[in-house]
């Protein structure tokens, strides 16, 4: 019986260590400019990463057609880029801050 979690953290090793490798190229930069992940930052990431891909092969071994198995993982990956966007910048939260400010103007 194959391992669920042996692809997804295959899988997140190996994206984390596209900003490894920039927050280690770019260290000499000032904040702000340029890739500064810190360990939270790697943390909070790895865990987010590895739950959605183990979320995905969890409920995809589930699903006998592979038109659900895309839908599932397109909204996974939404889910993934959302969290990864509030994360980074607020931007969920801002938009929404924007539109009910505007709303009641």
């Amino acid at each position: 019986m194959k391992s669920l979690a042996i692809r997804p953290a295959i899988a997140t090793g190996l994206l984390l260590l596209v900003p490894l490798v920039m927050t280690t190229l770019d260290r000499a930069k000032p904040a702000g400019d340029g890739w500064h992940w810190g360990p939270l930052d790697f943390v909070a990431m790895g865990v987010l990463l590895f739950g959605a891909g183990l979320a995905y092969e969890y409920f995809a071994a589930r699903l006998g057609n592979r038109r659900h198995r895309t839908i599932l993982g397109v909204a996974l990956m939404c889910a993934v880029l959302a969290i990864w966007v509030e994360l980074a910048v607020g931007g969920i939260s801002q938009l929404v801050g924007h539109a009910l400010g505007s709303g009641a103007a």
